[in-house]
């Protein structure tokens, strides 16, 4: 007696719906990966001039800025990743191993190693753009000359003797709507854990910026 024949059924294809959710699940996790890196970023480039990040009061949508800076710094790293993940995936389906009961484990040490990689690509793109704007005498940041209103004190009076603001060394770090960043960096010194001066704009009467980015002596 002949066994009835069973035809082999055809993959299924994925609906309209689940590619949706598939992209919209995939968008997702790069911003929040982009958002991650950015964040971390900014929090260890300016922790090097000894600003704390909630100072700075930087608009949540530059952060995935500074996250695209993070994937450019090590672009080259990111695609060899990104295709050691592909050919692994590759291989197992050709490999055909049933992995159903492994994917969910397999899916959060894949997303805990992309975000721990982040982490440290953050860090190390925030050094080492810290160490390139000391090695080039901060040229990012130009001179500014600063006039306080009357009677208000040096920012770091409390600390040591007043400083003038109006000579024209110090350089423009930032700014944000509540306070002006001051850097004082040195030609031809160290510039290890350079002072930073913060001076609320409440008490500043003009701020004249120098077409000059180079440090005093």
């Amino acid at each position: 007696m002949k066994e009835p024949r069973t035809e082999q059924q055809s993959p299924k294809s994925p609906t309209v719906a689940e590619v949706t959710g598939a992209a919209a699940f995939a968008v997702g996790l790069i911003s929040a990966w982009l958002y991650a890196a950015g964040w971390t970023y900014a929090y260890h480039y300016f922790d090097r001039f000894g600003i704390p990040l909630l100072m700075v009061d930087i608009p949540k949508e530059n952060y995935f800025l500074y996250g695209g800076i993070v994937v450019q710094q090590f672009l080259l790293w990111g695609l060899a990743i990104s295709i050691a993940g592909i050919a692994t995936v590759a291989l197992w389906r050709w490999l055909r191993i049933d992995a159903a009961r492994f994917k969910v484990p397999l899916g959060v040490l894949a997303l805990l190693a992309a975000f721990w990689l982040g982490h440290q690509a953050a860090i190390a793109a925030a050094r080492e753009q810290y160490v390139r704007q000391r090695e080039s005498d901060y040229s990012a940041f130009p001179r500014v000359r600063v006039w306080l209103k009357d009677g208000t004190k040096s920012p770091n009076e409390s600390l040591g003797p007043p400083v003038d603001l109006t000579t024209g060394c110090y350089r423009l770090l930032l700014h944000n709507q509540n306070r002006l960043f001051l850097l004082r960096p040195y030609k031809d010194a160290s510039a290890t854990n350079l002072p930073t001066l913060i001076a609320p704009w409440d008490q500043i009467a003009l701020v004249r910026v120098l077409p000059d980015y180079t440090s005093c002596e």
